[in-house]
């Protein structure tokens, strides 16, 4: 006789969170996540993480998927250090990529082209690191404590849009670079719709690397784990 599992009881709250896209992440203390982020300053960009993706309440989502990746060792220091992080659709939100430990951070989104937006970007890093970062040619610099000192970042601006199918891809549109150490997407959205993972990407990694879309990390060999419950 063949037999069937009990679905599992969903309380409305959870069913609820469920179709909002929210997950339920680990209850961290605070004297955790300074353990898992080595750093006050990337305990501040922690809790400084926004998000224009509604409901509000997803920037808690960026926040457990740093903390998951911390405590996870998913993506190595090493890797972050050497190997750029791409953003895409990043809008000015710094905090998420510095706060998962981006070195060379490429935020890449078509609002980056407005001033206003630029400038918002280099408030927020003023703000996390107490000092006026340096700005050259799009690119902003400074340093920045992961849990092993001050270190240089590198924060380039990219006011271009990526493509999902790489043949619909039109002069200054923008190019992902080669040998990626992660590529971070959050309700990336651009002229053609939600821009998701391909395997165009997945060739861009380095060894090491992963790609985070929303709570999802896949690998270069396309290992998916799943952030949160």
């Amino acid at each position: 006789m063949e037999e069937f599992s009990q679905p599992k009881f969903e309380s409305k709250d959870q069913r609820m969170r469920r179709l909002l896209g929210l997950r339920d992440f680990p209850k961290r203390t605070v004297e955790e996540k300074r353990m898992l982020l080595g750093s006050e300053q990337r305990l501040a960009a922690l809790d400084a993480i926004t998000t224009t993706t509604l409901p509000v309440s997803k920037k808690e989502v960026k926040k457990g998927i740093v903390l998951e990746l911390a405590d996870k060792a998913i993506i190595s220091a090493d890797t972050l250090r050497t190997h750029p992080l791409v953003y895409i659709g990043s809008g000015t939100d710094i905090e998420y990529p510095l706060a998962i430990g981006g070195r060379q951070i490429q935020m890449v989104d078509t609002l980056l082209s407005d001033e206003k937006m630029q400038e918002e970007v280099i408030a927020k890093i003023t703000k996390l690191i107490s000092a006026a970062p340096e700005v050259s040619s799009g690119t902003i610099h400074f340093t920045f404590d992961f849990g092993s000192g001050p270190e240089p970042v590198s924060v380039m601006l990219v006011s271009k849009f990526l493509p999902y199918f790489e043949e619909k891809r039109l002069e200054g549109d923008f190019v992902l670079p080669s040998d990626i150490g992660a590529i971070v997407l959050y309700a990336s959205q651009g002229p053609g719709g939600c821009v998701g993972v391909t395997d165009a990407m997945k060739e861009k990694l380095v060894d090491g690397g992963a790609i985070v879309v929303e709570h999802q990390v896949i690998t270069k060999n396309g290992t998916v784990t799943e952030l949160g419950i």
